[in-house]
């Protein structure tokens, strides 16, 4: 979809070039994230992919044809472009600014109403709320928001994304986070995002290329660049933390094992002997209508003995430590430690269909290190 070969930007009475002979492919569909310390040329590749600026030397391909036969208005009315800043334009309404582009191409006004309509409700803001505000009527994460249905306004195939989150505070940041993936499964968009956060690039990336001094120093999968940082550098940009990092990239699916033991209704009275029987240190329950209720360890069952109503209370405890297929690893070993369990159910469509343990996660994690 976007190809840059032996592209080189030197800027006048600069030693060094802001971007020195990068050549980089960035698969259709795909979000490449572009992370780097400040001033190492990442901003630079985006305005030259949509030719705010034009490279030294080099060829920007856009489908296989260079971007320089290409008008430069007509190539950036097609292609999304999302700043930290935003840019909302302060004296028009909401739905005006996410018209701007619609109206450039000539749509009728009711396209253009449909179409703006369609983009307040697919960022989740109130539609009868929003449409006729102005931008400073708006939160930061609201106008951000904004921003970005404004970019994506007459469906471009490609979006340029620079520091699109930057500016709002953390939790704000990692729902819009959350929000543009879930977004991007359905629109499948060829998105190249520009961050200095290397968690963030951990997050968003399907690739990541990071950046020193204007060289691309490596690029692969986030769990590629995890596993195998290139130099120190690289090591050091990641941080020491990276096997931790490396946590955020797998979900509970992927360590899931089998549950050797249900117990349903009243049979965790029993569950000594059940669990003997089938081998197992944990048994899950279910209640009288077939629901999750909670879990029963070996452990449980040494520490209250024949004390049935200490040990109700302990399944009880872990009526909520139950994650979803796709729950990450972070969030399921927050459970973990508030619920002081050492296994969790795991549902998918409301149903358990498996088991995930301290033990389980482990021995995943290092199994990937090690590959």
């Amino acid at each position: 979809m976007i190809e840059l070969k032996q592209i080189t930007k030197q800027y006048p009475g600069q030693a060094m070039p802001a971007v020195d002979q990068l050549s980089l492919s960035i698969p259709k569909g795909e979000i490449c994230v572009l992370v780097g310390p400040s001033g190492c040329g990442k901003s630079t590749i985006l305005r030259m992919i949509n030719r705010m600026i034009e490279p030294t030397s080099g060829v920007v391909n856009i489908n296989g044809e260079d971007v320089t036969h290409t008008d430069s208005d007509q190539l950036r009315m097609g292609i999304g472009y999302v700043i930290q800043q935003i840019g909302l334009l302060p004296h028009r309404t909401i739905a005006e600014n996410i018209a701007i582009v619609p109206r450039l191409y000539k749509w009728p006004k009711e396209k253009i109403k449909q179409r703006v309509d369609e983009l307040i409700v697919m960022m989740g803001l109130d539609l009868e709320k929003t449409r006729g505000k102005y931008p400073s009527q708006l939160s930061g994460g609201q106008m951000q928001r904004v921003g970005v249905a404004r970019a994506m306004a007459v469906d471009p195939p490609i979006m340029l994304m620079d520091e699109p989150f930057g500016a709002v505070d953390p939790i704000a940041r990692t729902h819009l986070q959350d929000e543009f993936l879930r977004l991007q499964k359905e629109i499948k968009k060829t998105i190249v995002f520009v961050t200095h956060d290397i968690n963030e690039a951990i997050k968003m990336g399907d690739s990541i290329a990071i950046f020193n001094a204007g060289k691309l120093v490596q690029f692969g999968t986030p769990e590629e660049i995890l596993t195998n940082p290139v130099n120190e550098f690289v090591e050091d940009f990641i941080g020491r933390d990276r096997v931790v990092k490396k946590l955020n990239l797998y979900l509970a699916e992927d360590a899931m094992q089998p549950i050797g033991c249900v117990l349903r209704g009243n049979e965790w009275q029993n569950a000594a002997q059940k669990m003997k029987d089938a081998g197992v240190e944990v048994a899950f329950l279910l209640n009288e209508a077939g629901k999750v209720w909670g879990h029963i360890t070996s452990s449980d069952l040494r520490e209250f003995g024949s004390d049935m109503e200490g040990l109700r209370k302990q399944v009880l405890r872990t009526q909520k430590a139950f994650v979803q297929t796709t729950t990450p690893f972070p969030d399921a070993l927050s459970l973990l430690l508030e619920y002081d369990a050492d296994y969790l159910g795991i549902l998918k469509d409301k149903e358990l269909c498996g088991m995930l343990s301290f033990k389980g996660i482990r021995k995943h994690v290092y199994r990937k290190e090690g590959e």
